[in-house]
């Protein structure tokens, strides 16, 4: 932590995973990249076996969300831009992804996600840019698109 390489929120991540690792096989073969927090979410780094995994087990999912006793939000650490964005939005599906680059040479990220049955009560754009940000030190600019109706 003093070389600044660690966060505190990394620190506190693996230490959290591993309590629960000493009870839970799978968890003790995750791979935590990273922890960070951002308000009241803790936003946990991992391989792209793990986010599968977490997906497709909503115990293991769960028991993670109980032992940190805050939201947590999964994301995959060894991906692409766009996966990371996926994982941002998830359940809710990400139509496009455009980079735009700045008259200062700034680069923002616009994302149109599908607006359907609740979507917009579900995403949380600003942490979701917070997120973004804190993580991959991305700009993004979120538009909501009626799914039944696109010129909407």
């Amino acid at each position: 932590m003093d070389s600044g390489q660690l966060k505190s929120s990394d620190v506190e991540g693996a230490m959290r995973l591993a309590k629960l690792a000493e009870h839970d096989q799978n968890i003790n073969q995750f791979t935590l990249i990273g922890a960070t927090k951002v308000d009241d979410v803790f936003v946990l780094i991992l391989k792209s076996p793990d986010i599968i995994f977490i997906r497709g087990n909503s115990e293991v999912a769960k028991k993670i969300k109980k032992e940190f006793q805050s939201k947590v939000w999964f994301v995959e650490g060894d991906s692409t831009d766009r996966k990371f964005i996926e994982n941002l939005f998830f359940p809710t599906r990400v139509l496009n992804i455009n980079l735009i680059w700045l008259p200062d040479g700034n680069k923002v990220t616009k994302i149109i996600v599908e607006e359907n049955d609740g979507a917009r009560s579900q995403l949380d754009s600003k942490k979701i840019q917070k997120i973004a940000k804190q993580v991959k030190n991305m700009e993004l600019v979120i538009e909501l698109k009626n799914a039944t109706n696109p010129g909407a």
